[in-house]
């Protein structure tokens, strides 16, 4: 099995997605509980009803394991969106709220946060195939708020913007700005970017 977690899902059967939804949210518990350090490999495994190295084959490290977490709390995003579309007047705004409600989200969870955040910037080349899977989720949901296709220049805009996106989840995270700062930073920066 090539890492299902990377955004392969479709190609699972339906007790191996299954399977991998309980390997999901068994390390989301595990990291609401205790961030980082609470996520412990074999303790995931335990948890979610498989052997060690079925969950390795799933997610070859806990890197890759807290990323697809993330991706899988990004697809969420974009399931929610669809029921309930971004409001504003114009694609600024539009976007603005949809990363206003990825952070309120994220800020529900700080410890899962923190446990995603940290894998996304250490994961290193092994982890790529998720962390890409990630940045395209973000793309089409931004591209799906601003309400048109994207040109070249766009598309680097909003893979600009999701990257002050993250930028800014380090610095709150790591305790440089606030919570609080959050929407206000990226507000400005959409404005920049998208405006």
């Amino acid at each position: 099995m090539s890492s299902p977690s990377a955004g392969g899902h479709a190609q699972l059967n339906s007790s191996q997605r299954e399977r991998r939804q309980r390997i999901i949210l068994e390390t989301t518990v595990l990291a609401a509980g205790g961030g980082w350090d609470g996520v412990q490999m074999r303790e995931v495994a335990s948890r979610s009803g498989v052997a060690l190295g079925t969950l390795y084959r799933y997610f070859p490290s806990k890197e890759y394991l807290l990323v697809s977490v993330m991706l899988e709390q990004v697809e969420g995003l974009a399931e929610r969106l669809a029921v309930r579309p971004p409001r504003g007047d114009d694609p600024v705004a539009r976007v603005v709220d949809v990363l206003g409600r990825a952070d309120r989200a994220l800020q529900r969870e700080p410890q899962v946060t923190v446990a995603m955040i940290r894998a996304l910037v250490t994961g290193g080349a092994q982890v790529a195939p998720a962390v890409g899977a990630v940045r395209d989720a973000m793309r089409r949901i931004v591209t799906d708020a601003i309400g048109e296709p994207p040109g070249p220049d766009r598309t680097i805009r909003i893979d600009l913007l999701t990257d002050v996106w993250l930028a800014s989840l380090v610095s709150w995270i790591t305790g440089i700005e606030p919570a609080s700062g959050l929407i206000d930073r990226l507000a400005t920066a959409t404005e920049v970017l998208l405006g």
